[in-house]
């Protein structure tokens, strides 16, 4: 179905996201053009023993976000209590929705969805207690210590906790849905939600990604598949080098990134401006092995192809790419390939280049991240690099924006999201004013 078919239109109205390069889209943005990175040594706890002892962390600013911003009178509460995912979707969540000036929209037209690892408890709280050997078991089940960090985590024994606590915060009483696709799930959260507003199931959707794995047990889990960079202990900004020679695995972060997403004729009726389109969608899986992409990037063919099959695009709209970029061996040259394949001969002229390069992967958040980089893109003309490309491999020859930000008016962007499992989505955004609808709206 293409585009222009589709009889309701989706634009983003508001956007915000909170990265290991700030609490706010602006500040990462700008971040991204200069080239920043906001990789450290890890702080957090103990990596001396890991493989790995980098990543991205979101430095702490919660209570300083939300007192700025002056719409979360719980803060306080929430910043005792809450998972650091809840806490990190909350920020980037409430900001946006804040943003977008929503005021009459009814509850029950006002959807939430929500892309997360989707932990049923505090991992932290647990991690501390694993790390420690704190944690006792005998006959008659887990030892005191676990019943009682459960108990005291209550309130977020369920997988849909940042997409449930963001509903009760904004007010949304529509279709709420936690989107758990890896790698995949910001992209897969906003693109689902696209569909229930074309489908009419609702007028407003807050959609997005939040991930926190920044713990022991978190990181020697990716650790011991050898998925993490190592090499680079000693210089952490030099760490993630998507589509370098040298890469060596990717680097673990967090953060959340969320758009509010509203049916066109409901954003203008209400005065609303559009900042962009969300043009296509497209999902699918490799149905290969759990951790890798096939070679040739087949998976990432069907994603990227049905993004454009649905938005009645064609290769050479695309203006610029948003790549999954993990800085792994077989991801890079897989995303190469598979854009080879849809692209053909416009392949390594379209500018594409990856964020992760400067803040890492945050796993189910990273695609949200990146759709709203895109959205910045298209706002300002201005790209962001792949910092850190000094070696090229001859087997990664696209055009990756190497370490310098590039000045180009992006009319239409795509971002990319391959994640483990081999579950894929990719997303198309135009630049508004898009073309003219039925009703003569720019």
């Amino acid at each position: 179905m293409s585009g222009e078919a589709h009889p309701r239109r989706v634009v983003i109205t508001a956007a915000e996201m909170v990265t290991p390069l700030g609490w706010d889209a602006e500040t990462t943005f700008r971040g991204f053009v200069d080239g920043r990175s906001g990789i450290r040594t890890i702080s957090r706890f103990d990596a001396s023993g890991l493989g790995s002892q980098v990543a991205g962390e979101v430095e702490d600013g919660f209570l300083a976000a939300a007192a700025a911003a002056g719409y979360l009178a719980d803060a306080e509460k929430l910043a005792g209590a809450a998972p650091r995912v809840v806490q990190l979707g909350l920020a980037a969540g409430t900001a946006a929705v804040h943003r977008a000036g929503l005021t009459d929209t009814p509850a029950e037209r006002f959807g939430v969805c929500v892309g997360t690892s989707g932990q049923m408890y505090d991992i932290g709280a647990l991690d501390g207690l694993l790390h420690t050997r704190q944690l006792t078991t005998g006959a008659g089940g887990p030892g005191r210590e676990f019943v009682g960090m459960l108990a005291a985590q209550r309130h977020t024994l369920r997988k849909n906790a940042p997409a449930a606590t963001l509903a009760n915060a904004c007010g949304a009483a529509g279709p709420t849905m936690t989107v758990s696709a890896t790698c995949a799930s910001g992209t897969q959260a906003i693109g689902e939600a696209t569909l229930w507003i074309r489908e009419g199931d609702a007028e407003v959707v807050l959609a997005g990604g939040c991930d926190s794995l920044l713990s022991f047990l978190g990181i020697s889990s990716f650790d011991l598949l050898t998925a993490l960079a190592t090499r680079f202990n000693d210089r952490p900004a030099a760490a993630s080098r998507p589509f370098d020679r040298r890469r060596c695995g990717f680097v673990m972060s967090e953060g959340a990134a969320f758009v509010v997403l509203e049916e066109l004729e409901h954003a203008l009726r209400r005065g609303a401006q559009p900042l962009a389109e969300v043009a296509g969608y497209g999902t699918s899986c490799d149905a290969y092995r759990i951790t890798d992409s096939p070679p040739h990037g087949e998976g990432a063919v069907l994603a990227m192809s049905g993004a454009l099959i649905d938005g009645g695009l064609r290769a050479e709209d695309i203006d610029y790419i948003s790549a999954h970029g993990t800085s792994t061996l077989i991801n890079d040259r897989a995303e190469t390939r598979a854009v080879h394949k849809v692209f053909g001969d416009r392949a390594t002229s379209i500018p594409i280049s990856s964020q992760k390069s400067m803040i890492g992967h945050s796993i189910a958040a990273a695609g949200a991240i990146e759709c709203v980089t895109c959205l910045h893109v298209l706002r300002t003309g201005l790209v962001p690099p792949t910092i850190n490309y000094e070696f090229p491999d001859p087997d990664c020859d696209l055009d990756y924006v190497p370490n310098v930000a590039r000045a180009q008016q992006v009319q239409v962007a795509m971002s990319n999201s391959f994640g483990f499992g081999g579950q894929n989505a990719s997303i198309v955004l135009r630049r508004w004013p898009g073309p003219a609808d039925g009703n003569g709206h720019a």
